[in-house]
């Protein structure tokens, strides 16, 4: 995520498709508008890649960048939180199939220079081409606040929720928001950057607007310094978990908030 996020100067994809195996038979729910109709509005964007089988209860896409997509891990995308959580979910038989469309430098409003179609807003219509999506988790917000030009006016980053969540829902796709880790000591770290993302998270967990919320902020934070995380998840760069931190979230995933039985 962000400068140090972007490995050999160019965007880096982690997309993953994480089958998961039935608990009981039968295929997913379909979603409203056909899979191919969905595609076909968004053609001028890659594809996600699609999991092998959707199981029962359908897939749920996770929209982020380099945290998800396990930078400064030891086994980059394997090691990473949607990895992790779709092998516990693997253990408790859940039926569900976690597709990690997680892209480095990834901002929540615009594309990243040179990198079109990089924006968690245009990589939304992909994600709802995903056969048998259910959920979308929209997380790793920080490169709006962090990279440059800053986006330090909250309202503007809401807004962006906001537009997001109103795709999605016409689609009758649920979608999970994550709040954004600290990251103080982080080089482009700001005073104000970190009031946005304050108001942002304060947005994101009081606002109702999304249909679940994990609170990541809260999962790695240090309790003596909140503006920073905790040292024994800290990779070294101050913004990115290591495989400790990604453990502890993914842990921290309640398996209620991913998965719906009847959807929206």
């Amino acid at each position: 995520m962000g400068r140090a996020g972007v490995r050999a100067g160019a965007v880096s994809a982690a997309i993953v498709a994480l089958l998961l195996p039935l608990a009981s038979g039968g295929a997913a729910q379909p979603t409203a508008q056909p899979t191919a109709a969905r595609a076909a509005a968004f053609a001028h964007c890659p594809a996600v890649p699609p999991p092998p089988r959707v199981p029962a209860g359908g897939s749920t896409v996770v929209v982020g960048a380099s945290i998800a997509a396990g930078y400064h891990t030891s086994g980059g995308e394997r090691t990473a939180w949607p990895r992790l959580l779709a092998a516990r979910l693997r253990h408790d038989h859940v039926p569900v199939a976690i597709v990690n469309d997680s892209v480095s430098a990834a901002r929540l409003l615009t594309d990243s220079p040179g990198h079109p179609c990089t924006s968690a807003l245009h990589r939304e219509g992909p994600a709802l081409a995903v056969p048998g999506v259910r959920t979308l988790v929209l997380v790793d917000l920080i490169n709006d606040i962090q990279q440059t030009p800053h986006v330090y006016d909250p309202r503007k980053i809401e807004a962006g929720l906001s537009r997001f969540v109103a795709s999605a829902h016409a689609h009758h796709v649920r979608v999970v928001a994550g709040t954004i880790a600290p990251y103080g000591g982080f080089p482009a770290y700001q005073p104000a950057g970190e009031r946005t993302r304050r108001a942002v998270n304060a947005f994101i967990l009081r606002s109702r607007l999304f249909d679940g919320v994990l609170d990541f902020d809260a999962v790695v934070r240090d309790p003596s310094q909140p503006d920073r995380m905790r040292p024994d998840y800290d990779s070294g760069d101050h913004l990115h978990p290591d495989d400790a931190g990604q453990r502890a979230m993914a842990r921290a995933v309640p398996v209620g908030v991913i998965w719906s039985r009847a959807g929206r």
